[in-house]
């Protein structure tokens, strides 16, 4: 296997990852704290509880998959241009 299809066959690999990474990101729920649990929506002293997860918890962990989708789709560009300069 040559240097150009290595770098095409990473890139699908990343972009895979990506867009793993994003769907995940886009239905992560963080579970609220354990004398929250089955409370309505609303405001609490020891947190906020929407569509019966953490706010603030869930926020974290979409931050999170949505930064390493963006690292994946990036390394996925930079091997596209790497396979198009090879090639």
């Amino acid at each position: 296997m040559d240097w150009a299809v290595a770098a095409n066959v990473a890139s699908l690999i990343a972009g895979s990852l990506s867009a793993a990474f994003w769907i995940k990101a886009a239905v992560v729920k963080a579970p609220p704290p354990p004398d929250l649990e089955g409370k309505p929506d609303g405001d609490y002293w020891k947190g906020t509880i929407v569509n019966g997860g953490d706010l603030l918890g869930t926020l974290r962990l979409q931050a999170k998959w949505n930064s390493l989708a963006a690292w994946a789709a990036s390394a996925a560009v930079a091997l596209q241009i790497a396979y198009n300069l090879i090639n």
